[in-house]
């Protein structure tokens, strides 16, 4: 039995990846980028510098400059509009692992903010033992960083702990870090890579609480 559970948060606990994209399309059409859903799926899991880093190399700098300036009022924007929609069975995995007195930490590329308002107004926060927002690490995903900081924070050996992934590049960090993962697939479906890191694909959250039930 794992002793503590790290969650992503966009894709994997709220329906919010698609948010993201439509918040930065916003902001991208008003400045005259053509922003697509092909090139935001690259940086799905990543940062914010990332994909300004990845709009630099491909669109103008002017532009890019001036999209960098609206963009986090339009996420926002978007993303706290109404309440975020719960991915399926999250509630039911969290409130076993809490019965459990299993840990669970939060380690998302979102901004620390960002988490913080999102599991409040799900009326989530009471289920977390800590959180680590992407703005609290030097490198994101998928350097391994966050994961490294964020098993700090259970006590428990890398062994002793899983971690939960809807990405490629969470993936990517979780394995880095020596980190069981267990993806579960929202926008990205799992290639080969995937495939071949992960310990598991799950199709839900009720999936992954059979597994934890049933000790891995």
């Amino acid at each position: 039995m794992k002793k503590a559970v790290i969650f992503d948060m966009d894709g994997l606990m709220f329906d919010t990846e698609s948010l993201y994209f439509k918040g930065n399309q916003i902001t991208a059409e008003s400045v005259g980028i053509p922003f697509d859903y092909a090139f935001y799926e690259n940086y799905i899991g990543s940062s914010d510098d990332d994909l300004y880093e990845g709009m630099y190399q491909t669109f103008e700098k002017e532009k890019v400059d001036a999209f960098i300036e609206r963009a986090e009022s339009d996420v926002e924007d978007v993303l706290f509009s109404s309440d975020p929609v719960l991915k399926e069975g999250l509630v039911p995995l969290l409130d076993y692992l809490k019965e459990h007195h299993i840990k669970t930490i939060v380690a998302s590329s979102s901004k620390r903010q960002v988490v913080q308002t999102l599991l409040k107004n799900a009326e989530l926060t009471h289920y977390f033992d800590a959180i680590v927002g992407g703005d609290e690490v030097k490198v994101s995903k998928p350097h391994p960083e966050i994961f490294q900081k964020a098993a700090a924070l259970t006590g428990y050996e890398h062994s002793e702990i899983v971690v939960l992934e809807d990405s490629l590049n969470g993936i990517r960090a979780a394995h880095a870090a020596g980190i069981d993962v267990i993806m579960v697939p929202d926008l990205i479906q799992p290639t080969d890579e995937a495939r071949k890191l992960a310990l598991d694909i799950c199709n839900d959250l009720h999936e992954i609480l059979r597994k934890i039930k049933n000790g891995f």
